[in-house]
């Protein structure tokens, strides 16, 4: 189970609440039993994270790119480069999902991956914008 804590705020609170929604969904998805037959309200939520995960990437990576890119941030790059591969790890996810179905190995490598991609992507490239807004908004008070 993931905890948002302060480790994890990059101080711009739309990035840092869209994280936080993130890791709600991630730990809904945590308490999915991984069994052959789920039920009908488990299989509804499995579809709706599935869909939340697509739309999230697409709001959250553009602003967070946006971000980082106003700022000036030297992780730019670096985060763009992380986020398409995780968009390639779930287009690939997607594929076999819509072709084998809810397999209990499908959800536990989408689980595992999800919780432990946010974490890093967050601690090792996001909280780089906190530096970058710090100094944005320093600047802006000097002038």
């Amino acid at each position: 189970m993931l905890e948002w804590t302060e480790k994890f705020a990059t101080g711009h609170a739309l990035i840092d609440s869209q994280h936080q929604l993130l890791i709600e969904y991630i730990n809904q998805l945590e308490d999915i039993p991984r069994t052959t037959n789920p039920s009908r309200d488990e299989l509804e939520f499995i579809f709706k994270f599935v869909d939340f995960v697509e739309d999230y990437t697409k709001a959250h990576f553009s602003h967070e790119e946006g971000c980082m890119a106003r700022y000036r941030c030297p992780a730019h790059a670096e985060n763009q480069a992380a986020h398409a591969s995780f968009l390639d790890f779930f287009q690939g996810f997607k594929i076999h999902f819509e072709t084998e179905g809810c397999r209990p190995e499908l959800l536990d490598q989408l689980h595992h991956q999800c919780a432990t991609w946010i974490q890093e992507h967050i601690l090792q490239v996001d909280l780089k914008l906190k530096l970058c807004n710090n100094k944005t908004a320093k600047a802006d008070e000097s002038e």
